[in-house]
């Protein structure tokens, strides 16, 4: 008989399900140590399973726990039967369909794939600065990309890398969407959308040149194409303001916002219209921040001379441009919030971000603020986070009483105190 049909023969042998888990475990086992030694356990082993390990090992298997020896199973009985010029190793690499390497080869192995692949990529990379800085950074953290090497063929994967590592070397001049940024890097609009693996990718690496965290959230993930002068939604991102003003790129002041300033009426500019102006004013030098739109209102009317800026609840964007170049032009800012775990947050970004003032933030104000709303603990481990020490105490004071408060109920002490 020949090699090539004495292998079919003892692969269609072994290939019976009732050698599938042993074979598994001798797998296992031989990638642990590097030899076929040992002894590996095959737990409740089936009717079937018995009646082939008999056969083969020349004795009864009974019981719910088969021990087998591992060099009796491979090497001993199998050079006693009519295979034995054949390699167990390579019959038991068909057997399985994969290749039996010991985890040490494993991981060799793998690392040489790696080096290859990396030395591929940069090839593949236009010559510059910034495009080795960009390559060092992914090549530094590729463990973050192993995934897709396993997910993708090796071209496609070197195609989209190029063209990802290429985006994240070419920051646009000026602020442009996301969809016009993929067209430029990869004639398709699509392909730094979220939902692909392609968008993914760009982000990671984004985030490793940019040295920032990964993002969690959209805003997050907002803020990190913004940092590279991209920006996802330009008209839902939006900022409610009252007197204030900005000056365009031809160092113009924008009369449209002096207008709505001088008939004191507020205004929502999205980001489409905000990453277009240069820099934010105010027409007051007393620059309030609140978190309800409620408030907003009511303070408008109440300090008609003041300016005014709405988060609406949460930090966009759009809002975070506005503050930034407010507090970079020398304006101060106060902020006055909801007191629950969530406005203490973003009370405590803006603090240290822009350097805000607190506004009837303080422990006495929140007592004044309490509603019968409970604060559930896993909320209230959110107030670990808070770093500024101007909020402190009414953290202590929740965590005490774990119960909300809302600006709604002390606007008359918040006008009071910015009048005076």
């Amino acid at each position: 008989m020949s090699d090539e049909k004495l292998l079919q023969e003892c692969i269609e042998y072994f290939s019976h399900k009732g050698f599938s888990r042993v074979l598994e475990l001798i797998y296992n086992k031989y990638r642990s140590l590097g030899r076929f030694s040992g002894k590996v356990v095959l737990e409740n082993p089936q009717p079937i399973e018995k009646e082939m390990l008999s056969r083969y090992l020349g004795r009864i298997v009974s019981g719910d726990r088969v021990v087998v020896n591992v060099k009796e199973f491979a090497q001993k009985r199998f050079e006693q039967t009519k295979f034995s010029s054949l390699d167990f190793k390579d019959v038991l690499s068909h057997v399985l369909k994969k290749d039996i390497l010991t985890k040490k080869e494993e991981k060799e192995s793998r690392q040489k794939q790696l080096s290859g692949f990396l030395e591929k990529l940069e090839k593949q990379l236009a010559n510059g600065a910034d495009s080795e800085c960009v390559f060092q950074a992914v090549k530094e953290n590729f463990k973050q990309f192993e995934g897709y090497f396993k997910k993708y063929s090796e071209e496609k994967l070197l195609n989209i890398l190029k063209v990802c590592l290429k985006a994240a070397a070419t920051k646009p001049e000026r602020i442009e969407s996301l969809a016009v940024f993929a067209t430029k890097m990869a004639h398709d609009p699509h392909f730094f959308d979220e939902d692909r693996d392609s968008g993914k990718i760009f982000l990671r690496i984004l985030s490793l040149v940019k040295n920032v965290e990964y993002p969690k959230s959209s805003e997050e993930k907002a803020e990190l194409l913004y940092m590279h002068n991209i920006i996802i939604d330009e008209l839902s991102n939006w900022c409610l303001m009252y007197a204030i003003g900005a000056i365009s790129e031809n160092a113009a002041e924008d009369e449209a916002l002096k207008s709505f300033a001088l008939q004191k009426k507020p205004v929502i500019l999205p980001l489409y219209t905000i990453k277009d102006y240069k820099q934010f004013f105010g027409y007051s030098k007393k620059i309030v921040v609140v978190e309800n739109p409620a408030v907003f209102s009511m303070l408008m009317q109440a300090c008609s001379d003041i300016s005014l800026i709405c988060t609406n609840g949460q930090l966009r964007l759009s809002t975070k441009i506005v503050l930034e170049s407010l507090s970079k032009e020398g304006f101060t800012i106060f902020y006055s919030g909801d007191f629950d775990p969530e406005g203490l947050l973003i009370a405590d970004r803006i603090i240290q971000n822009y350097n805000a003032v607190p506004v009837c933030m303080d422990k006495e104000s929140y007592l004044l603020s309490l509603s019968k709303n409970k604060i559930s603990q896993k909320r209230l481990v959110m107030l670990r986070n808070v770093k500024s020490p101007e909020l402190f105490d009414v953290c202590s004071k929740m965590r005490e009483l774990k119960l909300s408060g809302y600006q709604e109920r002390i606007v008359d002490r918040i006008v009071e105190k910015l009048k005076s």
